[in-house]
């Protein structure tokens, strides 16, 4: 049996590392003797694998590969979008004969899921547009590789995910028409459900889901106290942040956290930066927006300045005794380590999900923080967290048991 999970990500994305990490897990689980592949946006010829399992590149990194000049990545999107539009609408043959004059990374991608039992694409909140050229190129990319799958009547299976916005109707048409083929669409939260409603898809073609975060649990390798020169005794609280707003906004985000933190260790608690990102691409590396955080802080917070693989990542949330997260898989990993935690939310997945878990009471959109707000969530927290955890006892593990459940949705797609 060949298996290909689609759009994976890159490992210095510490949450969609674990996504991925768990849902090549599962798959293994639903299929021990499968061939497994992955097609994500790493580079083949610089990581040719995660976790053993060998990465083909992919048609969505080849067209927005940033180590090429724009006129030649603009040039790929044209000809590699043109020649995907057509083969999809061709007879099966004539399809795979096209497929075959692509370039070599676009074509093992569009191959491995024409010749493949079964494509998985991954969890994460990827299937999404922006206003603009920029959204239609979006979902177009991340959607054709399915496209071509179906052509080939190839199962493919949506992981547990998000799904919009979707501001334009052929957009939506779009969505409506890979999803509506597919053997499975899940979706982590109600407002992606809504989402894959307003796109025409049935409600009994949608299954509520769990995101495969709660379901990573890779063990402490790290001593992360010794390491930070923290002692046993030290109440430890992280913190993540994000670019994510206008400039002008972002400025006064980044000022009202570092006025927090300045508060939390005021009560004698150590604070850490935590660098749940840290890429080039696309300039989504936390620890530049982390670094002038600091430098607007009276008393400087500890910092992790390096790239720290993902697993040992989970390992230092383990270590906190509350997160203040922007990130929101930092969130998921404390969670799962009893950690309570504050929300700032940036996209639909925060509120969604921690009201599954009846947490929306510490949840506070990123363009509402300020330090006034932060502390009236994150103070009592500090004093008294009884309230907390035991929302947690009671809702975290039927939750955790729910994300474990991929395997034998995997099964019954094939």
């Amino acid at each position: 049996m060949k298996i290909v999970v689609i759009n994976a990500y890159v490992r210095e994305n510490a949450g969609d590392a674990a996504l991925l990490s768990v849902c090549l897990r599962q798959v293994r689980e639903a299929f021990p003797e499968a061939d497994v592949a992955i097609a994500g946006m790493e580079d083949a010829a610089v990581h040719p694998e995660f976790e053993g399992v060998r990465n083909l590149g992919s048609l969505r990194r080849y067209v927005a590969d940033g180590t090429v000049s724009l006129p030649r990545r603009l040039l790929r999107k044209a000809l590699v979008g043109l020649a995907g539009a057509v083969a999809v609408t061709l007879p099966r043959p004539l399809c795979r004969a096209l497929l075959r004059a692509l370039p070599a990374e676009a074509r093992r991608e569009a191959e491995a899921v024409s010749r493949a039992d079964l494509v998985v694409s991954m969890g994460g909140g990827y299937v999404l547009a922006r206003p603009g050229l920029d959204g239609y190129q979006n979902v177009f990319f991340v959607l054709l590789p399915a496209l071509i799958a179906q052509r080939s009547r190839v199962p493919v299976v949506w992981a547990p995910q998000s799904f919009g916005p979707f501001p334009a109707a052929p957009q939506r048409w779009l969505v409506g028409r890979v999803m509506r083929r597919s053997a499975a669409v899940l979706a982590r939260e109600d407002v992606s459900v809504g989402e894959l409603k307003a796109c025409g898809i049935p409600e009994t073609h949608i299954e509520r889901a769990v995101d495969a975060g709660f379901a990573f649990a890779p063990g402490n390798r790290v001593a992360w106290r010794e390491r930070l020169g923290v002692g046993p005794g030290e109440r430890l609280v992280g913190v993540t942040a994000r670019r994510w707003l206008a400039p002008a906004a972002q400025d006064r985000y980044e000022r009202e956290l570092a006025r927090t933190i300045d508060a939390v260790q005021g009560t004698g608690a150590r604070v850490v930066l935590i660098p749940q990102v840290s890429t080039d691409y696309l300039g989504d590396d936390d620890r530049v927006c982390e670094r002038r955080i600091a430098a607007h802080c009276t008393s400087g917070p500890l910092m992790v300045d390096e790239v720290v693989d993902y697993r040992d990542l989970k390992g230092l949330y383990d270590e906190c005794s509350l997160l203040i997260g922007t990130r929101f898989h930092s969130v998921i990993f404390s969670l799962t380590s009893d950690v309570p935690c504050v929300a700032i939310e940036y996209e639909h997945k925060t509120r969604g999900i921690m009201a599954d878990l009846d947490l929306s009471a510490w949840v506070l959109p990123i363009a509402d923080v300020t330090h006034e707000r932060l502390w009236a969530l994150v103070e009592p927290l500090l004093k008294d967290p009884a309230a907390y955890r035991a929302l947690l006892d009671g809702n975290l593990p039927g939750y955790v048991a729910r994300a474990r459940s991929l395997p034998a949705r995997l099964r019954e797609a094939v």
